[in-house]
């Protein structure tokens, strides 16, 4: 049996002026205590999954296996581009949006919109995650959750929250909320409880990975940015598994393809029930599969038209452009310059041919410079970062 969230009842104070600014009728749902959840201990607890289920994850282990083995033998990096996709995604499920375009943009000038820096922190955060070593310890959540943050410019980026947080609800008390987390005097203990679950050797990568997430959801151990860093949490646990050890995947797009779903099986797993969140986590892998493999063939096609319609003798540095495009789609001549280790002029010479060649086209000269962008990896990617586009994906992957 896997234990539900308990709860404790704590004071609860409002300041005076503060209550004074509240309707009278939403004064009336402020009570003096509120309930904040416990979260249960489940570093030394055992999963039983059924033999069913355990069959499927072997199945889609294997299918991993050989979809992490054929990013070795590729000319560019595919999990870059996924990478995209993932944060795109996960982004989404907080109702958080902004074009490929932007967000590419974003890495390279701090001038774009609030959301494009949102999302262009989920970036950093999956990066930061991939570089992380195989024993995953508080300080390594503190980190992604600061990369995730920085973008934005908030100071409270890898700060373990002291103070309380809920889930829906009123901005102004946790009465009426859809979920409390622990009180802050609780969360140390909680996710030092949850690396050492992380650590363990005798669980089942995939199951391990999905009760993390949830647990860690149950947690929220930060003010905000708790969705995000748990999403990221998945890749985490799957790298330190080996189970995708060279590539990404859009585990996000996955989930996004049936939020409510997703956000049951959360709540299943507070109330005592894990299968449905190590369910939901196997159908949004094998999701990202069908995705990932569809836009690694996408995107394949893109790579060899290019390598057909270049003129330029074999150490040319043009040959090393769409490799670069495949981590950042939307370049500069001087980070073109910085990137392959050429001159500005020669730069600017190699972009100019990339443009006669439709791999970049000007996006039009901004007061830092002039950016480029390739279009067709753009729109590839864009096709797979929004409920509509994974869908269609999806669809054409299965026929």
């Amino acid at each position: 049996m896997w234990p539900s969230v308990s709860y404790e009842e704590l004071p609860w104070h409002i300041d005076p002026d503060e209550r004074a600014m509240i309707s009278k009728t939403a004064r009336r749902g402020i009570a003096s205590s509120y309930q904040a959840a416990i979260p249960a201990e489940i570093a030394s607890l055992n999963l039983a999954i059924p033999e069913a289920l355990s069959a499927r994850i072997g199945e889609l282990l294997v299918k991993l296996a050989r979809f992490d083995e054929l990013q070795a033998v590729r000319g560019y990096d595919l999990p870059a581009l996924l990478l995209r996709s993932e944060s795109a995604a996960s982004s989404q499920i907080e109702h958080l949006t902004s074009s490929v375009r932007i967000v590419a943009l974003a890495e390279l000038t701090s001038e774009a919109p609030a959301n494009a820096r949102i999302v262009q922190g989920n970036i950093a955060a999956m990066r930061t995650a991939l570089s992380l070593s195989e024993s995953t310890t508080v300080d390594q959540i503190r980190a992604v959750h600061e990369a995730l943050i920085a973008p934005t410019g908030a100071s409270f980026g890898g700060e373990i929250r002291d103070e309380q947080v809920w889930v829906g609800g009123t901005a102004y008390s946790p009465h009426g909320a859809l979920f409390v987390p622990p009180a802050p005097q609780r969360l140390a203990g909680a996710l030092e409880d949850l690396v050492a679950f992380i650590r363990r050797d005798d669980i089942n990568p995939v199951a391990k990975a999905a009760i993390a997430h949830a647990q860690f959801e149950t947690i929220h151990p930060f003010i905000d940015g708790n969705g995000r860093t748990g999403r990221v949490l998945l890749h985490i646990v799957l790298a330190s598994e080996g189970v995708l050890s060279r590539s990404t995947l859009p585990v996000s797009a996955g989930l996004l393809h049936d939020v409510d779903d997703y956000m049951a099986a959360i709540r299943a797993y507070q109330q005592g029930d894990p299968m449905p969140i190590v369910t939901c986590t196997i159908e949004a892998l094998e999701l990202a599969l069908v995705i990932g493999g569809r836009v690694s063939a996408l995107i394949d096609e893109v790579m060899d038209a290019w390598k057909k319609d270049i003129k330029e003798r074999a150490g040319s540095s043009i040959w090393r452009l769409p490799a670069l495009l495949a981590e950042q789609p939307v370049v500069t001549i001087a980070f073109v310059a910085e990137k392959l280790g050429i001159t500005p002029r020669a730069a600017s010479t190699l972009v100019g041919r990339a443009c006669a060649y439709g791999m970049l086209r000007p996006m039009g000269s901004r007061r830092r410079g002039e950016y480029f962008q390739s279009d067709e990896l753009i729109d590839i990617l864009e096709e797979i970062s929004s409920v509509p586009g994974i869908r269609r994906v999806l669809a054409s992957g299965a026929q």
